[in-house]
């Protein structure tokens, strides 16, 4: 049984750190899994996020920029 996660406040919210993420099909979605480390938590927490087919695709994107990004970034003097 999935546990309430309760968000307070104003966003954007932080996840503290995310230590690794899948993703899988689902029906006509997909679920994205991170394994979340929370305040007041000893272990990692898993959080389920189910996306449109148009929001995944533009999080594929989004995320190959910021890849490419950082990769750049990195290589530079």
């Amino acid at each position: 049984m999935p546990t309430e996660i309760r968000i307070e406040g104003d966003s954007p919210y932080l996840l503290p750190h995310v230590d690794h993420i899948s993703a899988m099909a689902h029906s006509e979605n997909v679920d994205l899994i991170m394994y979340v480390a929370l305040p007041g938590h000893a272990d990692l927490e898993q959080v389920y996020v189910q996306l449109s087919l148009p929001a995944a695709d533009d999080l594929l994107a989004q995320l190959t920029r910021a890849v490419t990004e950082t990769k750049k970034d990195r290589s530079e003097p």
